[in-house]
């Protein structure tokens, strides 16, 4: 059993190595406009010049609906986009992602636009974090972590959720 460990634990740190260097590398691609890879925030803000007449994808939060105007942030880095071309209902406070063209003096002449309503991303964060306490409780109160294998295996009866904490931080050999 305990020869098996390390085979295991070599494999899961091979697929987390080629999964973060699947991240890294996607996140190198250039623009690439024949691809569906056009130019956004990162080289907006680098080299905002080199894009005017080009086609580009942007993402931001509005902050004022008459002209509408997002911010786009890369990095520690902001800018402000003016976006014509649309007639989208938005809020301040919204997140846009808008597809189009860059134009002079900081627009953004829209084809496409999505809005995000800022409700919509609360309700989304809260909903994250309820399910994921859920998934921890069911993890405690349902399986139970054997020293001896080195694994988390089902209980035989499943416990409430405080006696699987204070089992949890006891280190207990049944806990």
């Amino acid at each position: 059993m305990y020869r098996r460990i390390p085979k295991r634990m070599l494999m899961v740190a091979a697929l987390f190595t080629i999964l973060i260097s699947l991240f890294v590398w996607h996140g190198s691609l250039s623009p690439d406009p024949e691809s569906n890879i056009y130019p956004g925030e990162r080289e907006l803000i680098r080299d905002h010049h080199g894009y005017i007449g080009e086609k580009v994808e942007v993402g931001g939060r509005v902050i004022s609906e008459s002209p509408l105007t997002i911010e786009v942030k890369y990095g520690g880095e902001t800018m402000e986009l003016f976006v014509t071309g649309t007639d989208a209902k938005v809020r301040e406070g919204d997140r846009l992602t808008v597809f189009g063209t860059l134009q002079e003096d900081n627009i953004v002449t829209a084809s496409k636009v999505v809005v995000q309503p800022f409700l919509n991303i609360v309700y989304m964060y809260l909903v994250s974090i309820v399910a994921a306490l859920w998934v921890l409780s069911r993890i405690l109160t349902q399986w139970r972590w054997n020293h001896r294998d080195k694994a988390l295996e089902p209980r035989e009866r499943p416990g409430n959720l405080r006696e699987s904490i204070s089992r949890f931080f006891a280190g207990g050999e049944h806990g």
